[in-house]
Order: C-alpha cells, then structure tokens, then sequence
C-alpha cells in the first residue's frame, strides 16, 4: 500500500506543475497516504568553478524553497504534506536519490510538452522511470 509519495516538482512548468499537485492530492486522499514535495534546482553546482559561488547555490536554492513552499501552501492541504525538499544537481538522479534516502512508495512527476524546447526536460522523467526504486507515475497535463 502507497504510504508516502515523492512529488517532483518542477517550478518552472506551471500548467505541469497545477496538474500534477491536483493529481498527487487526489490520489494521497484515496490512499491515505503522504507526500513530500521535491524540487531540484538542476545546475550542476558540483564544478570546480561554481564551488566558490556556493551564496549563489544557496540563493537559490532558499528561492526555490520559498516558491515551493508558496506552490504547497495554494494547493496542497497541509494534512497531506509530509515535507517540502529543496536540492541542487541533476534532476533525474537527485530524484532517484531521494526516493532511495526517504523509502519513498511512489514518485509523481509530470510529463512534459514535446517539442526540441521540452526535450530534455522529458529526459528526466523518462531516465526516472528506467532507474527508480519504487512505482513511478508519470501524469500527463491534459492537452486542450
């Protein structure tokens, strides 16, 4: 049984981003389950150069959680979050990572768009998919 939910969210898709809440809530009340909220930052803040800009890292990274927390608070009913994560890195294997870390039952995430613009956003959610440790559920935002 589903207990805990891993949401990947990604800020910067907001019709993705609205499905995709909407869908993790309804499918957290039927099953009684909770979820934790996850958005990664992906900059590889792991070079050499960006080390010595680790303000910069941590900028964003506190902007993002404000935003998340902002995304959460509008459409998320508080008895259903668990947690709200922030990470820095590469989005596929950060969200992997915290699937294992946090002994997750299910990872949501959207689908995006395609197109060469959302290509490699669609990688993520297709590299997740192939190497997750749970039951990955990939929603699609519907296409009007």
């Amino acid at each position: 049984m589903t207990k805990r939910i891993l949401v990947a969210i990604d800020l910067h898709q907001a019709a993705d981003r609205a499905n995709l809440l909407a869908e993790a809530v309804t499918y957290a009340q039927v099953t009684s389950s909770k979820l934790i909220l996850l958005n990664v930052v992906d900059i590889d803040f792991d070079s050499s150069m960006v080390d010595r800009f680790k303000d910069v890292k941590n900028q964003y990274a506190s902007a993002a959680k404000n935003k998340l927390a902002d995304v959460a608070k509008r459409h998320v009913p508080d008895d259903l979050i668990e947690d709200i994560k922030v990470t820095t890195g590469r989005s596929y294997s950060k969200v992997i990572d915290a699937a294992r870390e946090l002994e997750v039952d299910m990872i949501m995430m959207a689908a995006h768009k395609e197109g060469m613009k959302d290509y490699l956003l669609g990688m993520t959610a297709a590299r997740v998919v192939r190497h997750a440790p749970c039951t990955v559920l990939v929603v699609r935002t519907n296409q009007n």
